[in-house]
């Protein structure tokens, strides 16, 4: 028989039992350690109400600084003396210029031509030529009579001193017994008469003189009201010639050459070209807010102009008011009638408050609520919202600087207490 090889073999164990053992160690060592280094992660999924990826939302820290509130406006370019010219009175108009011509002040414009305006300024005219000639004519009759009065005067007191003479004669005639008495009675009789001429012509000067004074005065206050009218009617016709009001440009003319129009119809709109302002809509709920003189930061062709508000209009027009903002400094160039423009618009600075960048929680959550961000989670928050501008808001209460919490809008979290933010 021939011998097997049974005595030189042994028994070896199969390397990939080792091995194999070796992986199942390092798995389950790896496996432990991610539960150890995800347990509080896993346990945060698990716990949340909601999971959301972190791309989905905006967040914001609380800071703690200076706010500046105010509002973003939209509007237009308008000037601010944009003069129209009307016919005082009816008639024929003639033309001098068309729409988008360059003027300057004091250019005549157009005319009109009114018949009746001139008659009546003629008329008028004359009338008040005659109330001349009659003042006159009475002055000249108040000089004469005044003359006749003294005249009477001087000739009154000449008689009263002849009679005083005379009587004086009697008196030492008397005391001789040269004349009668008869005779004495008389001088003195004589001399009292003149005395009393005397003094009526005085009298009578005075009277006769305030009278026509009187009558005087009433003569000129005809001559000054009759002045009065023909001013005003040559004032009328002075401005049957349109003159340019300023310089600037025809904006509209809205006659045609000859045509005939009616007292008070606008002809011609000029517009100021030295002077524009911006015409702003603000919403109803900032217009308590604003005032006359806050300042404007307004964007025009990529450039900042600063401004300041000079009107705020009573009357809410579709929820807006409109108001008007004026250019500050040298006057710009290049600027066109309607010309939209945008405008920041400094209510008030408000110095070392909490605040936190503004977002679409502050309307979806009613500026009570946001969520507060602690690493993968965050938790619904109560919070108090205070002053707002256009990219912050002020926190009142519920927050602090450090803070890092969700701005985008909390519609999608249906209320939820907790939320998952994944990567």
């Amino acid at each position: 028989m021939l011998r097997d090889t049974s005595g030189q073999d042994r028994v070896i164990q199969p390397k990939g039992v080792k091995r194999k053992w070796l992986i199942v160690g390092v798995v389950t060592v790896a496996c432990a350690a991610a539960l150890v280094v995800t347990g509080p992660a896993l346990s945060s999924l698990f716990g949340a109400d909601m999971t959301v990826a972190r791309e989905r939302v905006r967040f914001a820290v609380v800071e703690q600084g200076d706010m500046q509130r105010d509002i973003s406006v939209q509007g237009r370019i308008v000037a601010s003396n944009s003069p129209t010219l009307y016919a005082r009175s009816g008639g024929i108009v003639s033309l001098y210029i068309k729409a988008g011509d360059s003027v300057e002040q004091g250019q005549l414009l157009a005319s009109v031509d009114s018949p009746e305006l001139d008659n009546n300024y003629a008329q008028e005219l004359a009338v008040l030529e005659q109330l001349k000639i009659e003042v006159g004519r009475y002055q000249i009759q108040m000089k004469t009579d005044i003359l006749n009065n003294r005249q009477a005067i001087e000739v009154s007191a000449v008689n009263l001193e002849a009679a005083q003479v005379n009587k004086h004669r009697a008196e030492i005639s008397i005391r001789d017994a040269l004349i009668s008495q008869r005779e004495f009675e008389e001088k003195v009789s004589e001399f009292k008469k003149a005395e009393l001429a005397h003094k009526h012509a005085q009298q009578q000067f005075e009277l006769d003189k305030e009278s026509m004074e009187f009558e005087l005065k009433g003569k000129e206050s005809q001559l000054a009201r009759q002045q009065f009218v023909v001013d005003n009617l040559k004032r009328q016709v002075d401005e049957l010639q349109l003159l340019a009001p300023a310089s600037g440009i025809i904006g509209s003319v809205n006659v045609r050459e000859k045509d005939s129009v009616a007292a008070n119809s606008p002809l011609i709109t000029l517009i100021d070209l030295s002077a524009f302002e911006v015409e702003v809509s603000i919403p109803e709920n900032y217009a308590d807010d604003l005032g006359v003189g806050l300042s404007s930061d307004i964007s025009l062709n990529g450039q900042q102009f600063a401004g300041e508000v000079v009107a705020i209009s009573p009357e809410v027009n579709n929820g807006q008011v409109v108001g008007r903002i004026r250019f500050v400094g040298d006057s710009i160039a290049n600027l066109r009638q309607n010309q939209r423009v945008s405008a920041r618009i400094l209510i008030e600075s408000r110095q070392n408050v909490v605040k936190v960048r503004r977002g679409a929680f502050v309307e979806s959550g009613g500026g009570r609520v946001t969520y507060l961000v602690n690493g993968d989670v965050a938790v619904r928050h109560g919070i108090e919202i205070g002053a707002r501008s256009l990219a912050e808001v002020e926190v009142l209460s519920g927050l602090k600087p450090g803070d890092e919490i969700i701005i985008s809008s909390l519609e999608e979290f249906n209320q939820q207490q907790q939320i998952y933010l994944a990567n």
